[in-house]
């Protein structure tokens, strides 16, 4: 075997439990660099009638924080509730699969008292003919606010001494009609001390839409946004799974799979996952990782990677001209997410210049780059004002960058711990973080 006293059967068990590229992390062991965020949000969980919104871009894991923190706080008697939105989703809709997660699983228990009194103090009354339904193991349609409340009231005291809902995916909720109604929703959980937690998750523009709609929400709302990752959280990813399996990773492929990863939770985990296959294969013993296994695990990284944005990046390049995919590349060579057509100018010619190629004339250059902004080019570029330019989707950069890694071009040159000498950067300090500066 490649990875001493490691048999197949152990590694397959231990490898899902210290990465999780396609499963949202539900323990605050293994969220790395979120440690004050989750104290943001058991803080906030300690005003009554106080819920919280994560916010962020595509792929930062929010999901993860959000499900992490739903399991801290949701007490041992019952399984937190989560709910994801989709273009079709109403609010009567999302409130209708809220109740029925919150049913018990045996009917018999919600034959109750139709005035009834749960914890956290709210009392409330529940129709005859809805706790019937209830009764019989199902929810009835609602058709009010005043309806949802009483009988989500009703059913999270029989749920759990402390629950705890995640509503995942708000930005789909596009109407501004339906988000008016989540937001009486929030306030009248608030106002009427229902006692259930409500998570949120959303971009942050779905934030901003749910307070626009009511704008007493905010008092019942922590905003808690969310970054992408820094350096050092991403070292201990990589170097933390590597060490369960007793495999040190080399100095220089844990930098290259940090910055690639563009901070982004998904990357690390995959790229990690990819490079200890490739030890686990390897016909020889390993202790530490070799250059070899780093390239093969970006090969299989980029084979393996989400659908929609494989097929984003082939509509802006592989179907025009190859010269697309060398000014796309060249955006993504900064830590900056907006960048001056200048510097990603510069960019285009320290990449051509390691291709060996010819570069572009500048106006044919910023013909490219107006191109990528158009649909047919899966409008994966977006210019906000002139002369400056960034991804559409900022979860897109990383994609770009594996690509260009696995053919053989190292972008993100111009990072901030560029010029560190390699073998510090397992030892940084905690405090050493990357953060945007945008």
């Amino acid at each position: 075997m490649a990875i001493r006293a490691i048999t197949r059967d152990a590694f397959v068990r231990l490898l899902p439990q210290l990465l999780t590229p396609t499963t949202p992390i539900r323990s605050a062991e293994f969220l790395r660099g979120r440690d004050k965020i989750l104290e943001d949000i058991r803080r906030a969980f300690i005003q009554p009638g106080r819920h919280v919104f994560i916010h962020g871009d595509r792929g930062v894991g929010k999901t993860s924080l959000a499900q992490t923190a739903a399991l801290e706080h949701q007490s041992a008697d019952a399984a937190p509730v989560v709910i994801g939105c989709d273009k079709t989703s109403t609010f009567y809709r999302v409130a209708r699969n809220i109740a029925q997660r919150l049913m018990p699983a045996d009917p018999t228990i919600t034959r109750v008292s139709r005035t009834v009194k749960v914890g956290g103090g709210w009392k409330g009354f529940i129709s005859a003919e809805a706790q019937q339904t209830v009764e019989r193991g199902s929810v009835p349609d609602f058709k009010s606010i005043d309806e949802v409340i009483s009988i989500v009231a009703y059913l999270a005291g029989l749920h759990s001494r402390q629950p705890a809902v995640v509503i995942d995916e708000f930005e789909r909720i596009k109407s501004p009609e339906e988000r008016t109604l989540f937001a009486d929703f929030i306030k009248q959980i608030g106002d009427q001390s229902v006692p259930i937690k409500l998570i949120f998750c959303g971009i942050g523009s779905a934030l901003s839409d749910l307070l626009d709609a009511h704008h007493s929400c905010y008092r019942y709302l922590t905003a808690i946004p969310l970054e992408r990752l820094g350096y050092q959280p991403r070292l201990e990813i990589i170097n933390g799974a590597a060490d369960q399996l007793g495999v040190k990773v080399e100095d220089t492929s844990q930098y290259r799979i940090a910055t690639i990863s563009d901070g982004f939770p998904h990357y690390v985990h995959l790229i990690t996952e990819k490079l200890l296959w490739a030890v686990f294969d390897d016909d020889n013993q390993v202790t530490m990782t070799t250059p070899a296994h780093y390239s093969a695990a970006i090969a299989a990284a980029v084979i393996d990677i989400e659908p929609k944005l494989k097929e984003m990046y082939e509509r802006a390049t592989l179907k025009y001209k190859a010269d697309y995919e060398t000014v796309l590349w060249s955006v993504a060579d900064h830590h900056e997410l907006k960048r001056r057509s200048t510097d990603i100018f510069t960019s285009y010619n320290r990449i051509m210049r390691a291709t060996g190629e010819e570069p572009l004339p500048r106006e044919t250059f910023n013909q490219r780059m107006n191109s990528l902004k158009r649909p047919n080019h899966a409008s994966i570029l977006k210019a906000n004002r002139q002369g400056w330019y960034e991804f559409t989707e900022a979860v897109v950069r990383g994609y770009v960058r594996l690509r260009a890694e696995a053919r053989g071009i190292h972008l993100g040159s111009d990072h901030p711990l560029d010029g560190r000498n390699p073998t510090t950067l397992g030892h940084m300090p905690p405090n050493n973080v990357y953060r945007s500066r945008d």
